[in-house]
């Protein structure tokens, strides 16, 4: 629930643009809607506050002309004056949107609970917010928060569900931008795969339930293509079709299941990815260990549980930030794409782009 909206003036409230007449005095231009967007939220019982990098006149028109209840110019850190809105609101972040465009607003849109850019702000800026409004800055983008608000902030509203569902998503990636460690761990494992593949070598994936359709779903990247026109690319997702699974798991437990198939495929030198959200699917787990134990690369991806068993399971561990089962497996299809995309690169050049 958003119930401070804190807006950057330049490039929000303003189209961005700098009229010098002839005096040499600065004159900005600003949308009706945008006004009446401002008054509207101040109605509809949104504290608002302004933070602007200028010190110029026509910031003080700005602050006199709106209903703002903290305003703060001349700053250039804003992610701390952030901070002290919360402090001296009470509101957490949590509960503010941050309006921003520019490069001193990076830090935060990420910051915000709800961070929200302009159609033309820049790339970092977009890359930074959760959601990128249709209209420019200082063309009616403020007014199109008017009703973007009044539907988030409505739990019973299917567009609000899909938002936060949405935020989410955004969230948990931000989060994997910022971890090094974790963006490491996936390319080291992706330029050994490379090595296996090229020495023609195989690559074996396999999880339970949605992660067996993932599995699928990256081993397919290296079999058919990725952008380029190339030879297939030997991967294979590990079957868990019921005559397997029945008949394996009656001779030797369910826990056998994918170990048993690849000790009737795999060799020394090959490549296991065990896909788990949890952390916990013992016959993923116990895939892994006969892999290691029988000289394979292994990479174990998986979500933010806290998993001792997982130590001595794979030489690769992605752990994805998150405890929510559908946001883990979508990351974990990103890694999968990340690998085959860097795998086709790195044996195949430089890419031409599908369409489909």
């Amino acid at each position: 629930m958003i119930e401070l909206i804190v807006l950057d003036i330049d490039g929000v409230v303003t189209d961005g643009s700098v009229i010098i007449d002839s005096d040499g005095k600065e004159q900005k231009q600003v949308n009706l809607k945008d006004i009446d967007a401002i008054f509207e939220l101040h109605r509809r019982g949104y504290k608002l506050a302004a933070v602007t990098g200028e010190e110029t006149e026509i910031v003080g028109y700005f602050e006199k002309r709106f209903p703002w209840e903290y305003f703060y110019r001349g700053s250039r850190t804003k992610k701390e004056t952030m901070r002290q809105i919360e402090e001296g609101s009470g509101i957490s972040r949590e509960h503010i949107c941050y309006v921003g465009d520019g490069k001193y607003d990076v830090e935060p849109l990420s910051y915000a609970g709800l961070g929200v850019c302009p159609a033309n702000a820049i790339d970092r800026a977009k890359a930074a917010a959760d959601i990128i409004l249709q209209n420019d800055g200082g063309k009616g983008c403020l007014w199109e928060l008017v009703s973007l608000l009044e539907k988030y902030n409505d739990p019973a509203c299917a567009h609000s569900y899909f938002l936060g569902r949405l935020e989410e998503h955004t969230g948990i990636f931000k989060k994997l931008a910022s971890d090094r460690e974790l963006a490491d761990t996936v390319m080291a494992a992706a330029e050994r795969l490379a090595g296996i593949l090229e020495a023609g070598g195989r690559l074996y994936l396999f999880g339970n339930g949605g992660s067996a359709a993932d599995a699928q779903h990256i081993a397919t990247e290296f079999i058919s293509r990725f952008y380029k026109e190339r030879p297939g690319l030997n991967a294979e997702a590990l079957t868990v079709n019921t005559s397997t699974l029945t008949a394996v798991g009656n001779d030797y437990g369910y826990e056998r299941v994918f170990a048993r198939q690849l000790e009737a495929k795999a060799e020394a030198g090959d490549m296991a990815v065990g896909i788990s959200t949890s952390g916990r699917s013992v016959n993923v787990l116990e895939g892994l260990r006969y892999a290691r134990r029988n000289g394979l690369v292994t990479v174990l991806l998986t979500g933010g549980y806290e998993n001792p068993e997982t130590a001595d399971t794979a030489e690769y561990v992605v752990r994805v930030p998150s405890l929510i089962t559908p946001r883990i497996q979508e990351a974990h299809i990103f890694i999968g794409h990340v690998m085959a995309e860097y795998v086709e690169h790195r044996l195949f050049g430089d890419k031409s782009r599908k369409d489909d």
